[in-house]
């Protein structure tokens, strides 16, 4: 048959018999091998619906080329030809003795190729070659005891199995390849049953007594998974540290459900065991399976890649496949550098004055905004302090695994807009409260801003256009003289400013008529940054404010600045002067939807 001269688009296998001359073969046990292999593929390929003999094959002697025909389905491959392999290996295996089994690596790859009269040749052939020798899905095979290992090019992945939910994208796992002159990302797949001892395996006595502990769990999760997985699991999980644990349980357990207290949970194990009691959520995936596969991202090595498989294990028998793959691919990374929120509204009871409605959004997961309500509370305006106390410490008992900074932001109608919250303290019950400016950062916010939601639009330019600009000399000072004769209104259309300095601090109540009120043009005009001080002579606070926008971030920095400038260390002015400083933070990006009446809890 004369052979091709131009190249063709095929869809490549290549086989690998693992340890085929491993020394307690001996030269019969390597010919039955060699034959059983070509049996069982062809009964595989037979059963995916490809006639192997109208294959093009290469025989490598530990293994094998296998070129599809042209215009075979490549998705047909990656569907069928896994399971069965998986199937014709087990029953093969059956028959045999220990000496004549076989475990496989199969690598899969598609491009062009082409005969040259000594055999196929490609850069595509090359790469089936070199991820097949990929030390990573070696050291993993090795370890995990399973049958076989798939491992396809970032190509295949990318083109055939990624795209399509039912090929199960979630079972194979991202591997670097270095092998000679490759260097890339292959996909591996373990698969089969084990059929090996795995290195490591425990003492008979530690697993009876496993599989006593697990025979006590009472868990509608656990009930779905079969008890030697459960018991595998126990044994990967138990001392594994869990990298940002209050994050990783909080993302798995979703904005909607308040994280629970971690107290006792010192390891991977007990956070699964914890999250074992929520239900899944509206995707259907249990929190428990979701925190899996967010360790499975998070830590790295072998625990990574076996977790990673024992999760596309379960993913068929829970159907569970296409749901993983959408929660992998559309939640946010864990963020580097992460920062917690606590949000706190005060505002007046109608008709009583004496008391007011104290209600809370706590924000445990840094990148999950709006965060749950934590609660409401009403309560006796005498009271406030202490109760916003309450609310902090119950906040750290939940806040107490994460290694986070943290803000306490309070957001409070006009008529509560000078309540003294930087004066204010935690921890009254020790007897020593300490003031929150020390371990916070601290603001307010304008509740009648978050509600009007004709003034966000403005908000929003302003707030980006300080973000990608935050210069210092952006800060307006109020009663200047170049601009006495303006209005603040008009003042404030000026593009140019993104935060105001009052020049007292702003009435509990808009003065109806007469010139127009500071704040609320500034809350108008869209500026997020509101400052003002209750008692320091102009000069004064322009000297405080200049000190806290030296640095180059200007405005981005000037939280952590002002926080820095309560400390009294290196600043060039009276702790007084900074410690009663009221910032108005307002941040567009972070809004609390207020569309339904809090209905608080008397106190």
């Amino acid at each position: 048959m004369a052979r091709p001269t131009r190249a063709l688009d095929r869809t490549i296998v290549v086989v690998d018999v693992v340890g085929f001359t491993a020394p307690d073969r001996n030269p019969l046990d390597r010919l039955a091998v060699h034959q059983g292999m070509y049996e069982v593929l062809k009964t595989a390929f037979a059963e995916s619906g490809i006639d192997f003999d109208s294959c093009a094959h290469e025989d490598r002697g530990d293994g094998v080329l296998v070129l599809l025909p042209p215009g075979t389905t490549k998705s047909l491959v990656a569907d069928l030809l896994p399971d069965r392999i998986a199937v014709a290996l087990r029953r093969y295996n059956h028959t045999r003795t220990p000496q004549a089994q076989m475990r496989l690596r199969v690598s899969l790859n598609s491009g062009e190729v082409i005969d040259d009269g000594n055999g196929w040749v490609g850069e595509a052939v090359d790469i089936a070659f070199r991820i097949l020798d990929a030390q990573q899905a070696k050291d993993a095979f090795a370890e995990s005891g399973r049958m076989i290992a798939f491992i396809c090019s970032q190509r295949f992945f990318a083109d055939v199995i990624e795209k399509d939910p039912g090929l199960m994208p979630e079972s194979y796992n991202p591997i670097p390849v270095s092998v000679k002159t490759f260097t890339g990302t292959a996909y591996l797949r373990l698969h089969g049953e084990v059929t090996v001892p795995v290195a490591n395996s425990p003492d008979p006595a530690v697993v009876a007594a496993e599989d006593l502990f697990l025979a006590d769990l009472d868990s509608a999760v656990l009930d779905l998974i079969p008890r030697k997985d459960l018991a595998g699991l126990h044994r990967r999980l138990t001392g594994l540290e869990v990298p940002r644990l209050a994050v990783m349980v909080s993302r798995a357990l979703g904005p909607a459900v308040p994280l629970p207290r971690l107290d006792g949970i010192t390891d991977a194990w007990d956070a699964f065991q914890l999250l074992a009691d929520f239900n899944a959520g509206p995707d259907g995936v249990p929190p428990a399976i979701t925190f899996l596969g967010l360790l499975a991202e998070n830590v790295v090595g072998e625990p990574a890649a076996m977790i990673a498989n024992w999760i596309g294990d379960q993913a068929r028998t829970l159907r569970l496949g296409p749901a993983l793959v959408h929660q992998r691919q559309s939640r946010p990374p864990i963020p580097e550098r992460p920062h917690l929120h606590l949000m706190i509204m005060l505002e007046p009871v109608p008709g009583d004055p004496t008391r007011c409605t104290l209600a809370f959004w706590r924000q445990d997961d840094p990148e999950v905004w709006p965060p749950s309500l934590g609660g409401v509370r009403e309560i006796g305006m005498d009271e406030v302090e202490y109760r916003v106390d309450d609310v902090i410490l119950e906040t750290e008992g939940v806040w107490s695994g994460q290694s986070m900074s943290a803000s306490v932001e309070f957001l409070l109608p006009r008529t509560l807009i000078n309540l003294p919250v930087q004066r204010w303290a935690k921890e009254h019950g020790t007897g020593h409260p300490q003031p929150l400016r020390y371990g916070y950062r601290l603001g307010i916010r304008s509740l009648e801003r978050m509600r009007a939601r004709h003034w966000h639009r403005a908000w929003h330019v302003r707030w980006d256009s300080m973000v990608k600009d935050p210069a210092a000399d952006r800060l307006h000072y109020s009663g200047c003289a170049e601009f006495e004769d303006h209005p603040i209104d008009a003042i404030l259309s000026d593009d140019h400013w993104v935060g105001l300095v009052l020049a007292k601090p702003p009435s509990p109540q808009a003065e109806p008529g007469g010139a127009p009120d500071e704040l609320t043009s500034a809350l108008r005009s869209g500026l997020p940054v509101v400052l003002w001080h209750p008692d320091a002579e102009p000069e004064n606070l322009r000297e405080l404010l200049d000190w806290v926008l030296a640095a180059d971030s200007g405005f981005i920095g000037l939280r952590d600045r002002r926080k820095l400038a309560n400390s009294g260390a290196a600043v060039p002015f009276k702790n007084s002067l900074a410690h009663d400083l009221v910032v108005m933070w307002d941040d567009p990006k972070r809004v609390i939807v207020l569309d339904q009446p809090l209905i608080p809890t008397r106190l």
